[in-house]
């Protein structure tokens, strides 16, 4: 793949992934966020009926000698009915008759004895509406009848619907409302225990969908940002994993620029980057060498260049043969390199090219180009004039080759400060017996003029283009 377009595909393909997570995420956090609701509501309603069942023993207790209630009783029965949110309210019945009710006194006999537990009225007299109790007898012939409020499902009201269930043939949802009913008697009451009920919410997915945004849109928000930021920084180190990849399989291949003497006889190369694709196109450095500077794949590279050429044929014909190759700060530092160093500097005179884009940091830049030296290995500073090759970099390290930078050579033949600027340079590098190689030289002119001055290294498209190792070496011959 070319690397103008892994970018957009890393992008791309680290967006499906993150859609697709955020996705899955999303239902998963909808869904907890459904059931819990749920859970909770169905907590509520069960709560309803355990909190009446739990104060059983407390009414036999505080109700075990009532018959016809006094006016002591029936206050203490307000209290309870004002006390415990979930009745409405409770009735006596004493000798199968009801005898009191803290709604209202009802005096009339039932059809039939009380029966402790849970019952249903299908048709209220007073609401029309389905009642639920629960019966507790608190003596020999007394009983209390203690009435539910009506059903409230607040929980789950803006996210859908609930009821409840009873011998699941009977539905009641919101305020009592019955929704379905299949009872062969809706006149009589009928008995039932907690295991015969059963709650359910009917979701509607919209009113769900809204509310889930609603009430976690900060968490959604803030958890599409730090997916996107992931997206942007998983793309960005699979780029540069799959850049490395393709400079460890000599997909970046290593082009030779020649150098030529003042009769244009070859006397060296410059070994620069070429991004080859599958198709066999050339990709523009400017595409790839600013990228893996940034990204600080600069020793991979020239490592990756320097196996390349020694492993080549072109070992056979470079005895003599300068051959330099660009590298950083951390490239000298690098040991891979140095061991690469070593390999190359007997078959050829070895050229390492400082091209800084930052001051030199290291404090032992000075010892290490010194240890390089000891192995015949030579160092030049590249496009000086330019960047941050100040001219303190000439006293303060052993360089043995200045590279003047084409942005000079490009002006010499219309612009007299270029003719002073290359002038200076050459004869500054001539008192501190520096060789001069100058870079960009395209046309004749030039290469007279920069005669005049005593350079005698030239390398531009005059000469020569950047080409294949196979194709220097058909153009190469050794002196």
């Amino acid at each position: 793949m070319n690397i103008k377009y892994m970018k957009p595909c890393a992008l791309a393909a680290c967006s499906a992934l993150f859609l697709v997570f955020f996705a899955t995420s999303s239902t998963l956090l909808y869904k907890h966020f459904i059931a819990k609701k749920v859970r909770t509501e169905h907590q509520i309603q069960r709560r309803m009926f355990d909190s009446v069942v739990s104060s059983r023993e407390e009414l036999i207790v505080n109700f075990s000698k009532m018959t016809l209630p006094t006016l002591t009783e029936q206050r203490a029965l307000k209290r309870y009915v004002s006390d415990n949110k979930d009745v409405s309210s409770v009735s006596v019945i004493y000798k199968d008759n009801y005898v009191y009710s803290t709604f209202g006194n009802r005096m009339y006999s039932i059809k039939k004895a009380a029966k402790e537990g849970f019952s249903i009225k299908m048709k209220s007299l007073l609401t029309h509406k389905p009642t639920l109790s629960y019966t507790v007898q608190v003596s020999p012939e007394t009983y209390l009848k203690v009435y539910f409020k009506p059903f409230r499902f607040n929980v789950v009201d803006n996210i859908g619907y609930g009821y409840i269930t009873l011998f699941d043939v009977v539905e009641i949802g919101d305020n009592n409302k019955l929704l379905r009913n299949s009872l062969l008697s809706n006149r009589k009451e009928h008995q039932f225990t907690l295991d015969d009920a059963e709650f359910f919410v009917e979701i509607n997915p919209t009113l769900a969908v809204k509310e889930f945004v609603a009430s976690r849109y900060v968490y959604l928000l803030l958890f599409f940002i730090v997916g996107i930021t992931c997206t942007f920084l998983l793309s960005a180190y699979i780029k540069k994993c799959w850049v490395a990849r393709c400079i460890r399989n000599n997909i970046v291949q290593p082009y030779l620029q020649p150098i030529v003497d003042e009769q244009g006889n070859i006397i060296g190369s410059e070994v620069l980057a070429r991004w080859i694709t599958k198709k066999g196109e050339i990709v523009a450095p400017y595409l790839f060498i600013p990228y893996i500077e940034k990204t600080k794949l600069t020793p991979l590279l020239t490592l990756s260049l320097m196996k390349q050429v020694y492993q080549s044929p072109l070992m056979l014909l470079s005895q003599g043969l300068k051959l330099s190759f660009n590298l950083t700060e951390s490239c000298l530092f690098d040991p891979n390199i140095y061991k690469a160093s070593l390999q190359l500097a007997p078959h050829c005179k070895l050229i390492l090219e400082f091209t800084e884009s930052a001051p030199f940091s290291h404090s032992d830049v000075v010892e290490r180009m010194a240890q390089y030296h000891q192995h015949d290995v030579y160092f030049a500073l590249d496009d000086y004039g330019t960047g941050y090759s100040a001219p303190h970099y000439l006293t303060d390290y052993q360089f043995d080759y200045l590279k003047i930078d084409r942005c000079f050579i490009d002006q010499i033949e219309h612009n007299p400060k270029s003719i002073h600027v290359v002038e200076c340079l050459v004869l500054l590098a001539q008192k501190l017996q520096l060789t001069v190689i100058s870079e960009g030289v395209e046309t004749l002119k030039q290469k007279q003029m920069l005669e005049q001055w005593g350079i005698k290294q030239y390398q531009g498209f005059y000469f020569y283009k950047p080409m294949s190792v196979k194709s220097f070496m058909d153009i190469y011959r050794p002196q």
